[in-house]
């Protein structure tokens, strides 16, 4: 099993506080597994095949759900 890492304390932080390049820099990092959930079959009409692309509705309801959340979410400091 691959270890891809985590985004940094500081992008986390920087994103909780609504900075936009952070929240984009998460997004960015998420990227690729978002968009292999959001695979969907296509069937192509004329020749009968079908192939496997990225449902961009889905996607984009699911970074504006992790939007959401990362406003949410909060850093308590002791």
């Amino acid at each position: 099993r691959k270890n891809y890492g985590c985004p940094s304390f500081r992008i986390d932080l920087q994103s909780v506080q609504r900075e936009e390049e952070a929240i984009t820099e998460i997004l960015k990092f998420y990227d690729a597994y978002i968009s292999k959930l959001c695979l969907r079959p296509f069937y192509h009409l004329k020749s009968g095949k079908v192939s496997m692309q990225v449902d961009e509705e889905l996607k984009g309801e699911i970074h504006t759900e992790m939007i959401k959340s990362i406003f949410k979410f909060e850093i308590r400091v002791k």
